[in-house]
């Protein structure tokens, strides 16, 4: 009989979310999908409806608007928020709150680079609102690999997810396999920490991302506000960031009037799988910003910025005396013998709203034309020792 119950429970809860998601419901292709009988659903539904949380329609049901009725068509009385604001949602066999075996409103496949330096930032926003919103989240790992990048979002497709989160590997997803792919996927997709601006006419594609250009914008008038005039950039070649950077970095100088000298520009080659190639090189960096009479650093990322302020110091460059510095990514950046100045992309907002925006794409409004979104998040300045006025 209690096995019985719940599986009453359980349908009722997916009746509920189909209702959430669709905002209607057909009650034979429902039982035809679910392999029960038509009866079984109309016997549900009328349950719902008798307790206000769904409308019964001319083969099957709608959503309801506003708060749940009662038998009689009354309101419930809310239990969760002063006189006039809802309280928390109900659901079959809930009481006032959903049942620990509910059904997830959906399932959002998610696929990152790396679950390693910066991306725990932003798969924990989307933990986050995936718990706050009832949405189950299943996570994939490129490795920077655009064959396993497309082989995990053609398993996750596979696996029936209603949405994905997608970070592609690299800087752009224009003349890709892997843009063929989500062009042609019929889920919601959000391209997470990458522009789409110039494959907008492939697919509908929604994106959120950190506004590295502000970002880089952001260090440089900081370090002019500071009265430096000599600011030098180095970023990491291999990094998507990096094109954003140089941009930012440029535009804020020119903003300032100061002519973009090339040589306070300068590019990390080398893979840290070579620690000690990687140190000669950051090294021989120092040594070019020196002759080229910097007073000021912006280094990416974190782990490069801590390599070249230790360098710094090594040779008795005083930071931030005779050198300030600012990294970009501020992960590790305040564990330097002086505390680094970061600039901190929003990290966590990237991956909580990228959920928010599938889970929106996925409501009742599915079939209406809700206008595609494309989403900057202005990153922050967090000031420590490195650049100590």
């Amino acid at each position: 009989m209690e096995a019985a119950r719940v599986l009453t429970e359980d349908r009722k809860n997916q009746i509920l979310r189909e209702l959430a998601l669709r905002g209607s419901l057909n009650a034979a292709e429902f039982a035809r999908r679910m392999g029960i009988s038509g009866m079984t659903v109309r016997r549900d539904l009328a349950s719902l409806d008798g307790q206000g949380l769904l409308q019964r329609v001319h083969g099957g049901a709608v959503a309801v608007t506003g708060p749940p009725r009662g038998p009689a068509g009354q309101l419930h009385g809310n239990t969760g928020g002063p006189a006039g604001e809802p309280g928390p949602p109900t659901l079959a066999g809930s009481g006032t709150r959903p049942p620990a075996r509910q059904h997830p409103l959906a399932t959002i496949g998610m696929i990152v680079p790396t679950a390693r330096y910066y991306f725990p930032g932003i798969i924990r926003g989307a933990e986050t609102a995936a718990q706050e919103l009832g949405v189950r989240l299943v996570l994939g790992v490129s490795n920077y690999s655009p064959a396993e990048e497309q082989r995990q979002i053609q398993r996750l497709l596979k696996s029936g997810v209603d949405g994905l989160l997608v970070t592609p590997s690299g800087e752009t997803l224009a003349n890709t396999p892997t843009l063929d792919l989500l062009a042609s996927a019929e889920v919601p997709v959000i391209v997470v920490e990458r522009s789409i601006d110039d494959v907008m006419d492939d697919g509908s594609l929604e994106s959120v991302r950190s506004d590295h250009v502000r970002g880089a914008e952001i260090a440089v008038n900081h370090l002019l506000a500071l009265g430096h005039r000599k600011i030098a950039l180095c970023v990491r070649e291999s990094s998507p960031t990096a094109s954003r950077l140089l941009e930012g970095y440029r535009s804020a100088l020119q903003k300032a009037g100061i002519t973009h000298d090339p040589a306070l520009t300068w590019t990390i080659t080398t893979d840290t799988s070579d620690p000690e190639a990687l140190r000669q090189e950051v090294d021989s960096i120092v040594d070019g910003f020196a002759a080229a009479g910097a007073t000021a650093g912006i280094v990416h990322n974190d782990e490069d910025a801590l390599m070249f302020a230790g360098l710094c110091e090594a040779r008795g460059l005083r930071i931030p005396a005779d050198l300030a510095v600012v990294a970009y990514d501020d992960e590790i950046a305040s564990f330097g013998t002086v505390p680094l100045s970061a600039i901190a992309p929003p990290k966590f907002d990237v991956g909580y709203h990228a959920v928010q925006m599938c889970l929106n794409r996925l409501g009742p409004r599915r079939g209406s034309r809700l206008a595609l979104q494309r989403v900057s998040l202005s990153p922050a300045l967090v000031i420590r020792g490195s650049t100590a006025s």
